[in-house]
């Protein structure tokens, strides 16, 4: 009996079959993404392949993967909704409960074929963005309670005009955001714990625009980058910065090889009661 009892307690993870978009005659994607509650992993997938989705969930019956895909003047529009159907979602407008919510398990794969532009929003759970070896067009993520990272772990094929990220309460990790590259990063942060890792290829002058509230932010710039970071003081916020940024007004720090660089950032924060690090490596 006592044997019965404990394998009726578990709970098993089941995987749904993959769903999967073969790419036709689209020269570019845009991709519309709601996950309201779980863990999502994005990564590069085979070329001839849109999207290739698969999803785990603890019971088979609440592995819900809402997909819409069509082209039109050769430009395919997805619209993706993880742990909940379109029709769900619109319900839960402006209110929810948080038993409403199943938490799954959903692997997302893109074709590294032709450009993508992605706009997330992220609810309550986890989100790994590798999209090493993607062409990401733009990039736009909203997290609401999430432990998110995003990396860039080989250079992006294409460029970015304005990549966007908005934290928050949750953790976020930026790694080798340079090889993004990206012309504009703006990040918004509410309270918690963030690290933007500017490591890889900086090859021309690029801007990025920072706002935290109650938060922990590191800032990684590559020794090689020349670095300008304009943040002003206030009492309730703390700087620290590496000896190689040089104070060249109350307000402004600039780098040593900041006219001599390649690669160069002109970093602007606005911080709250928060702290906030640079380092150099």
């Amino acid at each position: 009996m006592a044997v019965v009892a404990l394998a009726v307690g578990l709970e098993m993870e089941f995987e749904t079959p993959s769903k999967e978009i073969g790419r036709t005659t689209e020269k570019e994607l845009k991709v519309v993404l709601s996950s309201s509650f779980g863990s999502l992993y994005v990564s590069k997938g085979e070329p001839e392949k849109i999207l290739v989705a698969d999803a785990v969930e603890k019971k088979s019956a609440d592995a819900k993967m809402d997909i819409h895909y069509d082209i039109r003047n050769r430009v395919g529009y997805m619209d993706v909704t993880l742990g909940e159907t379109r029709e769900d979602r619109d319900r839960r407008k402006g209110s929810f409960k948080l038993g409403d919510f199943k938490g799954g398990k959903w692997y997302l794969r893109f074709s590294d074929i032709i450009p993508i532009s992605f706009d997330v929003e992220l609810g309550v759970g986890n989100g790994d963005f590798d999209l090493s070896g993607l062409q990401v067009k733009d990039f736009t993520l909203s997290t609401g309670a999430s432990d998110v990272s995003l990396s860039f772990d080989e250079p992006n094929k294409t460029s970015i005009d304005n990549l966007s990220i908005e934290s928050g309460v949750s953790k976020f990790h930026g790694r080798n955001l340079g090889n993004a590259n990206f012309k504009r990063l703006k990040f918004q942060g509410g309270v918690g714990a963030y690290t933007l890792d500017f490591g890889g290829d900086i090859t021309n002058e690029v801007d990025v625009d920072i706002d935290i509230g109650l938060g922990m932010l590191t800032i990684i710039v590559p020794p090689e980058v020349g670095a300008k970071l304009f943040c002003e003081k206030n009492w309730v916020s703390r700087l620290d910065y590496d000896r190689d940024f040089h104070p060249v007004s109350d307000n402004e720090y600039e780098t040593e090889n900041f006219d001599q660089a390649e690669g160069r950032m002109n970093i602007r924060i606005d911080s709250g009661l928060g702290s906030i690090k640079v380092r150099r490596h």
